[in-house]
């Protein structure tokens, strides 16, 4: 199941992210980036999840996870429904 992240500015500040592994994570993210006006300020960029980053102990008892952490690459244009609003350069 996809790992979505719903990456959240205003007037160019990050205000933070939305990150859900729900079976309705893409829909989710669409409601939420929908009550996120531009005319607001607001800026939304949405991510997937394409791999995991993990890092590992070995000892001489085997090998143990100590951490994993999911990598997330931006998603192609219009996903958010047409709602995807990326900051514009300045």
């Amino acid at each position: 199941m996809p790992v979505y992240r719903l990456i959240i500015k205003r007037d160019g500040r990050l205000i933070g992210h939305f990150e859900s592994t729900a079976a309705s994570a893409l829909d989710d993210s669409r409601d939420i980036a929908a009550r996120l006006p531009a005319k607001d300020g607001y800026q939304l960029s949405l991510q997937v999840a394409d791999g995991e980053r993990r890092l590992l102990e070995s000892t001489p008892q085997g090998i143990r996870l100590l951490a994993s952490e999911n990598v997330f690459v931006s998603t192609p244009e219009g996903l958010l429904g047409g709602l995807d609003r990326h900051p514009s350069p300045q």
